[in-house]
This record gives structure tokens, C-alpha cells and sequence, in this order.
């Protein structure tokens, strides 16, 4: 949904809401997905899945970034400037998804 994400970028930034994706591969992977999708967000390479373990998303031997496939395939977290989740839906797979996402914002 990284692409969604990528339509309503301009958006988010006039929110002051700063996107990262989050890959679990290789660096060359994800160097190889920003480049393809031409993403306007950076990329963090989580390819031991700390970020997403801690976030509670996420296990170490899972064949997915999330850990319970009935949760989703592609979680969104926003997160406010103290630090705070504000935000959290377990699978953004629409962009209508993502605009409703921004009306909350």
C-alpha cells in the first residue's frame, strides 16, 4: 500500500505528519522498492523486525511482518510529536483507507 501512501503524501506533509515505511529485507531490496515505486517517504530496513516487535506487530519467526495474518498485511502507526500512538490501524490496504485515516488527522 506503499503507493497509496506515495498518492496522499502532500497530504500527510500538510499535517506536519512525517512517513516512513518499515522493509524487512535486505537493504538492497528495499533500496531496489523505494527506487521502483518512486516512494517520497524514506525507508527504514528492519530486517530482524525489532521495530515491529516492539510495537507488538511484529515476531521474529513469522513468514510476515505481522505476526497474526488475521490482523492484516499492512499496519499503519501514527505517531504523535511526544512520542504517543495516536493512531493505529492493523491493515491499510485502501486508499480510501488511508483518506479516512487523514480526516481523523
Amino acid at each position: 500500500m506503499a503507493l497509496g501512501y506515495r498518492e496522499h503524501a502532500a497530504e500527510f506533509a500538510e499535517r506536519n505528519v512525517v512517513l516512513f515505511g518499515i522493509h524487512d529485507g535486505s537493504l538492497d531490496a528495499a533500496r531496489q522498492w523505494v527506487e521502483k515505486e518512486q516512494l517520497p517517504f524514506a525507508v527504514l530496513n528492519d530486517p530482524d523486525r525489532r521495530v515491529g516487535i516492539e510495537l507488538g506487530m511484529s515476531a521474529l519467526d513469522g513468514e510476515r511482518y505481522v505476526k497474526d495474518p488475521s490482523d492484516g498485511k499492512r499496519p499503519a502507526v501514527v505517531i504523535d510529536e511526544q512520542g504517543v500512538i495516536c493512531e493505529w490501524e492493523s491493515d491499510m490496504n485502501h486508499t480510501d483507507q488511508i483518506a479516512k485515516l487523514l480526516e481523523r488527522l
